[in-house]
């Protein structure tokens, strides 16, 4: 079985959904998870697995499974 990391699955559903471009957006919907996120931490977010950039972080788990639920709260995602 592969495993698609948490960040590229992050950065696809922002661009398939058209919220990658709106940070205060998104902080606000971890907001509403209790995530404390800056436009920094979405930034690093939002890069690749495996590209060399100094700005990647990796995205846990647990952030990305409430990101999906806040979405489908937002009605932007079904189950």
């Amino acid at each position: 079985m592969s495993h698609i990391p948490t960040n590229d699955m992050f950065k696809d559903l922002c661009i398939l959904l058209r919220i990658h471009r709106d940070k205060d957006y998104l902080i606000e919907l971890f907001q509403r998870k209790g995530w404390d996120v800056s436009r920094a931490k979405i930034h690093a977010w939002s890069k690749r697995a495996g590209q060399h950039n100094r700005d990647y972080r990796p995205m846990p788990e647990q952030a990305l499974r409430d990101f999906i639920d806040v979405l489908k709260e937002e009605k932007l995602l079904e189950d």
